[in-house]
């Protein structure tokens, strides 16, 4: 079922800007925007692709990815980032967290917003990719590191071993991949195994935002 597009912001000038953009996409299932997270989730069940207003939400961006999912495990999201000269490291946290693109609020941004939409609902990210190289070579140290000897992660553990770094619940990560969350539990297990811990939070304890309330 293709997503729908819906804005979380209480900006009226950004939700103007946004509704113009969106009114050239007839491709596209367009939801009012939602003024609030509280709001945008009394929808449930809706896989969206979520436009988060990250000046007007003023939280933590992640928490608010993490609480969407448990709503509606098969939604994407695009953080809209005030322009900054240097938030290299906060991309890359977003991305962990689970953030599929950004677009910066600068000038052309309106022409900008509508490619990163079409690019992830494609099932693309809109990252820079200076954040999916750090991305990429962070989880592999990681991975690396905490391997025991004599073990290593078959091509879907370690598949699997991005999804669990993003901070997806065993439910997304099973409508991801097309397999039965029983399935990814038991990757989950054996990935628990090879690398000698025993909570799926202690995978990637340099990361922000870990999320609690699911075990392996």
């Amino acid at each position: 079922m293709p997503l729908a597009i819906q804005a979380i912001s209480s900006h009226p000038l950004l939700i103007r800007a946004i509704e113009e953009v969106l009114a050239d996409a007839a491709d596209f299932a367009v939801l009012p925007t939602a003024s609030n997270e509280e709001e945008a989730l009394s929808q449930r069940d809706i896989s969206r692709l979520f436009l988060l207003d990250a000046f007007s939400l003023r939280t933590d961006l992640g928490a608010v990815v993490r609480r969407c999912r448990v709503y509606s495990p098969a939604s994407k999201f695009l953080a809209l980032l005030p322009p900054a000269e240097d938030n290299h490291l906060d991309k890359v946290q977003l991305f962990y967290c689970g953030i599929d693109g950004f677009v910066e609020l600068h000038e052309a941004w309106q022409t900008e917003l509508l490619l990163a939409i079409r690019s992830i609902v494609s099932g693309e990210y809109w990252v820079p990719d200076d954040v999916l190289r750090t991305f990429v070579e962070q989880t592999k140290a990681l991975q690396d590191i905490q391997l025991l000897p004599g073990h290593s992660l078959a091509a879907r553990e370690a598949q699997i071993v991005n999804l669990l770094a993003r901070r997806l619940t065993n439910r997304a990560i099973s409508k991801l991949l097309g397999i039965s969350e029983r399935t990814v539990k038991f990757h989950v297990s054996n990935i628990l195994a090879k690398l000698g811990i025993e909570d799926r939070h202690a995978l990637f304890p340099h990361n922000v935002g870990t999320s609690r309330g699911q075990t392996r």
